[in-house]
């Protein structure tokens, strides 16, 4: 009798501590369930949802990590294959990891923008439509297409001082003449460019690097 009760005390307090370990270990959550906040997002980004949806997400990504370890201990960063209820909420968890890194992404090219001094409403267009840098700046000074010997005013102006900050010192005087074609054709020269003389796009992109 007095081996029954002892084998029933050693069960019961083998029991206890499985309980025990069981609650703490629901409760002991892993400290690295966090998605860490970027510190090198664009916070003043054009849309302000997106901003929003970010950090959202992030906030989601271990408040819901959190929530299946202490309702089911759970692990989503590794699952158990045979459970698919499991598999099923660490697919959840995956996608809310990888939404938070694309608006991540995104937030982090536009801080790199700002910081080479494009606008909000300039960074939008390079998102939005595929624009690349290169590509806004050639929209932007596409008022010097056609520029060639004879023409006249600001944009011959413009050329003749991109000309010389790549060390030349032609007149800046916004007249196309002799001298400024002759340094544009050996820019041009250079540049494995067909010295036409004239400001085409492959000569204005040239420029413009």
């Amino acid at each position: 009798m007095k081996r029954l009760l002892a084998i029933a005390i050693i069960i019961g307090i083998i029991a206890y501590i499985a309980v025990q370990f069981l609650k703490d270990r629901r409760f002991n959550v892993p400290s690295d369930y966090d998605f860490e906040i970027s510190q090198n997002i664009d916070k003043d980004f054009y849309d302000p949802s997106v901003l929003k949806e970010y950090y959202g997400t992030v906030l989601e990504v271990g408040t819901f990590a959190r929530s299946m370890w202490r309702t089911y201990t759970f692990d989503v960063r590794s699952p158990d294959a045979d459970n698919p209820e499991e598999v099923l909420k660490s697919d959840y968890y995956n996608q809310l990891r990888e939404t938070a890194l694309f608006l991540q992404d995104k937030l982090e090219k536009s801080k790199v923008y700002k910081e080479q001094g494009y606008t909000n409403p300039e960074i939008k267009l390079i998102m939005e439509q595929g624009l690349t840098p290169e590509d806004l700046r050639l929209r932007e000074n596409a008022h010097m297409f056609g520029l060639s010997r004879g023409s006249s005013g600001s944009a011959v102006w413009e050329l003749q001082k991109m000309l010389n900050a790549l060390g030349d010192s032609i007149p800046e005087d916004g007249i196309f003449n002799l001298i400024t074609t002759n340094r544009l054709r050996e820019f041009q020269s250079q540049n494995n460019l067909f010295p036409s003389g004239e400001v085409d796009e492959k000569t204005l992109k040239a420029l413009l690097k």
